[in-house]
């Protein structure tokens, strides 16, 4: 009986543990800004970055397109992204880094070209991007960006 009231307790301090690590990993996340084009349109969003190499991509069009996905790591300054878009299109892109928020990445998808920046301003992001023939990133004069 003593053994078995030893293992349940231990097994629940691992729980707490791991659920405290997940609480503590958010909160010293680093959050930067993102925008990508998929499918030929133009999203922004925010990339979460945290401590174990990881992140979290959640980006919008205005016309109701969403991607979220996950990042990785896969060595020093590259990684992996990979999206589900709620059209379901599935985006599998490379990364390189930059710096630690900031970054490029590339890939395909099955309706052609996809790309992401994340910690960049939109000038400098628009180098890294793979835009439709003809278009341009512009700025609303609200504010917003769009391809024109």
């Amino acid at each position: 009986m003593r053994t078995l009231t030893s293992s349940l307790l231990l097994a629940l301090s691992l729980a707490g543990c791991a659920k405290i690590n997940d609480v503590g990993m958010r909160l010293i996340s680093s959050s930067a800004p993102a925008l990508a084009v998929v499918n030929e349109t133009l999203l922004s969003g925010e990339v979460k970055l945290f401590t174990d190499r990881t992140g979290t991509v959640a980006l919008n069009a205005g016309n109701g397109l969403q991607c979220m996905g996950n990042m990785r790591y896969t060595a020093s300054k590259s990684g992996a992204i990979n999206l589900k878009c709620s059209d379901n299109t599935e985006v599998s892109l490379s990364f390189n880094a930059l710096s630690e928020t900031s970054g490029f990445a590339s890939g395909r998808g099955a309706r052609g070209p996809a790309s992401l920046t994340f910690g960049l301003e939109p000038t400098n992001a628009t180098a890294y991007l793979t835009l439709p023939p003809g278009k341009r990133i512009v700025t609303t004069a609200e504010g917003a960006l769009r391809l024109q």
